[in-house]
């Protein structure tokens, strides 16, 4: 299953609806935004946003320590 959700440093406004009319709109920031997948791609794909990566949750018993 793909992602839902992603985030974004918004370099510049972006505003953008889904064919059906659902629209989602970003003003510039240094803080990270979270927006729907769909939303995120185009912003970046339009050169308005840099994605920032997901944090990784380490799995329990993960740890580097031995026994």
């Amino acid at each position: 299953m793909g992602e839902l959700m992603a985030t974004a440093i918004f370099h510049r406004e972006f505003n953008w609806s889904r064919p059906k009319g659902l629209g989602f709109g970003a003003k510039p920031s240094d803080k990270a935004q979270t927006f729907p997948r769909d939303f995120i791609d185009r912003a970046v794909a339009s050169g308005a946003a840099t994605e920032v990566p997901r944090k990784r949750k380490k799995k329990a018993g993960d740890g580097s320590a031995r026994a």
